[in-house]
């Protein structure tokens, strides 16, 4: 915990955090766990923008080769950590016993919480609210 709050006070964090706290705020659901409600969306959103480091921590992590592109070794990425989500039952927020008419009507607040943060600004992709409001949805079931 300490080396990860040394490299995160170092490097500031994303869009998970930006997004993760409005969940969290709304729902009271732990930190951690929205984070990883997030992390493969958010991971999936902003690949895009920077190819070679997402590729670079799946070839760190041994998900991907050497020998894959970087486009392949993003795609093992992003099945790694949904696979990673599935094996310690990390719930997807309809899962985790959120309404849905609560959690739908409050998916502009929460993006524009999520915006007023900080986090995303520090993103490889920066979202806007739309696209926030469709990570959210892509994460409900």
């Amino acid at each position: 915990a300490t080396q990860g709050g040394m490299a995160f006070s170092n490097a500031s964090v994303c869009l998970v955090h930006g997004m993760s706290r409005p969940i969290g705020a709304h729902f009271h659901v732990p930190h951690g766990l929205s984070n990883a409600m997030l992390l493969p969306a958010v991971t999936a959103f902003s690949a895009p923008e920077a190819m070679t480091r997402y590729a670079d921590c799946a070839r760190a992590m041994g998900t991907a080769g050497e020998l894959d592109t970087n486009d392949v070794a993003v795609e093992k990425l992003i099945d790694e950590l949904s696979s990673l989500n599935h094996d310690l039952k990390v719930p997807s927020p309809k899962a985790y016993g959120i309404g849905d008419n609560k959690y739908f009507s409050l998916l502009e607040t929460m993006a524009e919480q999520a915006l007023a943060s900080g986090s995303p600004a520090n993103n490889p992709r920066v979202p806007n609210v739309e696209e926030i409001v469709a990570i959210y949805e892509a994460i409900w079931a």
